[in-house]
């Protein structure tokens, strides 16, 4: 099997890391006041809100997949409803559709690419949006082994990647559509999961051969 690669820092069994990017989390001044649903499309903003208050957990949460669920859970907070899409712009037309008259604060990144507010504002719903945290680049400690298979979770991890190495002797493995767009500017043959996910993601890698 040839070596598998994630470009963060998160541990998953028989995988390697090379984070190429981290996490740099932000203080901002949060109120609570007069919001109905928080809204999160990551774990890192879980993460985020939860270092700067406890309030959180008592307003009902709107996740963007099963791993940003389990984090509110973990944390402490309450699920109120998980989307049925991984993508940003599809989950706003979700919550559009499902509520009406109702205000959600969003704890978002710095650098979005999903145009969730301006969805919202075809909408009877509010959306006031919070930047907790911001993703930048970061030059790994270790040397990348090659041949390898790379796992590419965001667009951000591909700009990362692209400032530090070649796409030479890697099998590149995109998480979803907006990643492999992204990685389509620098190679090609790129694998990628039915589901975005990066359970699957790691499935796949098991199987390739160079």
């Amino acid at each position: 099997m040839l070596p598998i690669y994630i470009l963060t820092d998160e541990k998953y069994e028989e995988v390697l890391n090379y984070p190429v990017i981290k996490i740099n989390f932000l203080s901002p001044f949060i109120s609570f006041e007069g919001i109905d649903y928080l809204l999160f499309t990551s774990k890192n903003g879980v993460r985020a809100v939860n270092k700067l208050s406890n309030k959180w957990k008592e307003i009902p949460s709107l996740a963007i997949g099963n791993a940003t669920a389990k984090e509110i859970e973990k944390l402490g907070g309450k699920i109120e409803y998980v989307a049925k899409s991984s993508y940003g712009d599809e989950f706003a037309k979700e919550i559009i559709s499902k509520y009406q008259n109702k205000t959600f604060l969003f704890f978002r990144a710095k650098k979005i690419i999903s145009p969730i507010s301006e969805i919202f504002k075809n909408s009877t719903n509010t959306l006031k949006e919070i930047i907790v945290y911001e993703t930048i680049c970061n030059k790994p400690k270790e040397k990348l082994k090659k041949p390898s298979v790379v796992i590419f979770t965001s667009p951000s991890t591909v700009e990362c990647f692209a400032k530090i190495e070649n796409f030479k002797d890697i099998i590149p493995i995109a998480i979803g559509k907006k990643t492999k767009n992204k990685l389509l500017q620098y190679t090609n043959n790129i694998l990628m999961p039915q589901k975005p996910s990066i359970k699957e993601c790691i499935d796949i890698a098991k199987n390739v051969k160079f």
